[in-house]
C-alpha cells in the first residue's frame, strides 16, 4: 500500500487518489490520523493507513465530538455557512416582507374608521406580532432542513467526500416532507408540554393560593426540565439525522433515537450542554460589535443612524445564525455516528465505503 514497503518480489499497489476531504484538511495543517487498532475493515482490498476524512472512526470523547463539528464546518464552508446564512437570511427577510404587506393592508383598511394615529398603531401591534411567530416558523423550518444538510455533509466526510451544498440538498430528496412534518410535531408536543404546564400554574394561582403556587412550582418546575432534557435527548435531539440518513419515516425515527441513546444518556446530555455552552459564548462575541454599533449609530449619525442600526441589528442576527446554528447542528450529526459506532460497529461500514468510492476513483 502506499506509504510503506512492499516484500521483495511483491507489486506495489497504486498510490491511493486522496479525498478531497484529505486535500482541504492538508491545506490547514489538518492531516487525518491514524487508524485506530482494530477499526480497520477485515476484507479491504487495499487497506486505507489513514482517516478517509475529518470524521474519526473510533468511539469519541466530548472534546473530539466538538473538535470534529468545527472541522466540518471548516473543511466545507459552503454546505455548511452557506446553508445557515440561506436559512438566516430567510428568516429574518420574509417576516419583514409579510410586516410590511400586513402593515398596507391595515392602514388601508383601518384609515377610514380609525384615526392615522389609530390605524398605525394596530397595525405596528399586529405587525410587532407577525415578526414573531412568522419568523419563528421560518426559522424552525429552515433549522430543520439544515439538520438534514449537515447530517449528509458529516456523514460525507467521515468517508473522506466534500460535498456541495447542492449535493447536500439533492440527497435530502424524499426526506424533506419527513423532516417537515417530525419538525412540525416536535414544536407541536414541546408547545403542548410547556403550555399544559403554564395553564396549570395561572389556574392555581387564580385560587388565591400564593404559598400553594409557589410550592406547586419548585416541586414540578424541576420536573418539567427534567422531562424536557430526557426527551431531547432520547427523543427528538438525533431524530432528523435519523431521518436524513437512514431514511426514516417520523415514527421510526423516534424509536431509532430511543434506541441509539439507550446507554448513553448522561454522555450525550454533557456533550450537547457543553456544545450550547460554547455556542452561548460564541453567540455574545459574535453579537457584541454588531449591538454595540446598533447603540451608538443613531447618536453619531442622525437620522441615517436608525437606519443604520436597523442593519447591524439585522446583521448581526445572521452572522449569528450562521455561525452558531450548523454548529450545533454539525455536533448532533457527529454524536449520532459516534452513537452508531459505539453501539453498532459502523465504523467498519464507513471504512468500508470510505474504501469503496476509493476504488471507484481507480477506475
Amino acid at each position: 500500500m502506499s506509504g510503506t514497503t512492499p516484500p521483495p518480489g511483491a507489486a506495489r499497489a497504486p498510490d491511493a487518489p486522496r479525498s478531497p476531504y484529505a486535500a482541504a484538511l492538508a491545506r490547514m495543517d489538518l492531516a487525518p490520523g491514524p487508524v485506530p487498532a482494530g477499526s480497520r475493515p477485515a476484507a479491504a482490498r487495499v487497506p486505507l493507513t489513514t482517516q478517509p476524512g475529518g470524521v474519526p472512526l473510533r468511539p469519541m470523547s466530548t472534546g473530539d465530538v466538538l473538535d470534529t463539528a468545527l472541522r466540518v464546518l471548516r473543511t466545507a464552508p459552503g454546505a455548511t455557512l452557506g446553508a445557515a446564512v440561506v436559512v438566516a437570511a430567510v428568516a429574518l427577510v420574509v417576516p419583514v416582507v409579510v410586516v410590511a404587506a400586513l402593515t398596507s393592508l391595515l392602514g388601508a383598511a383601518l384609515g377610514d374608521g380609525l384615526g392615522d394615529g389609530s390605524a398605525d398603531s394596530v397595525a405596528r401591534l399586529l405587525g410587532s406580532g407577525t415578526v414573531l411567530v412568522v419568523g419563528q416558523v421560518v426559522s424552525l423550518v429552515g433549522s430543520a432542513y439544515l439538520a438534514g444538510i449537515l447530517a449528509h455533509v458529516v456523514h460525507a466526510a467521515a468517508v473522506g467526500e466534500l460535498i456541495s451544498l447542492d449535493e447536500a440538498w439533492r440527497r435530502l430528496r424524499g426526506r424533506r416532507w419527513a423532516l417537515l412534518g417530525l419538525t412540525l410535531l416536535i414544536a407541536a408536543g414541546y408547545a403542548l408540554l410547556v403550555g399544559g404546564y403554564l395553564v396549570s400554574v395561572v389556574l392555581l394561582a387564580g385560587t388565591g393560593s400564593v404559598g400553594l403556587t409557589v410550592l406547586y412550582c419548585l416541586l414540578t418546575g424541576p420536573l418539567v426540565v427534567l422531562l424536557l432534557l430526557w426527551t431531547g435527548v432520547r427523543l427528538t435531539g438525533l431524530a432528523l439525522v435519523v431521518v436524513a440518513l437512514e431514511r426514516a419515516g417520523v415514527g421510526r425515527a423516534l424509536g431509532r433515537a430511543l434506541a441509539l441513546t439507550r446507554r448513553s444518556f448522561w454522555r450525550v446530555l454533557g456533550t450537547w450542554l457543553l456544545a450550547g455552552l460554547v455556542s452561548f459564548v460564541a453567540t455574545l462575541l459574535l453579537s457584541a460589535p454588531f449591538s454595540i454599533g446598533a447603540e451608538v449609530a443613531p447618536s453619531a449619525a442622525g437620522e441615517a443612524g436608525e437606519w443604520i442600526a436597523v442593519g447591524l441589528t439585522a446583521l448581526g442576527s445572521v452572522a449569528v445564525g450562521a455561525l452558531v446554528t450548523p454548529y450545533l447542528a454539525a455536533v448532533v450529526a457527529v454524536q449520532y455516528l459516534d452513537l452508531r459506532i459505539r453501539g453498532e460497529g459502523y465504523d467498519v461500514t464507513l471504512w468500508t465505503q470510505a474504501d469503496d468510492r476509493r476504488e471507484g476513483g481507480r477506475r
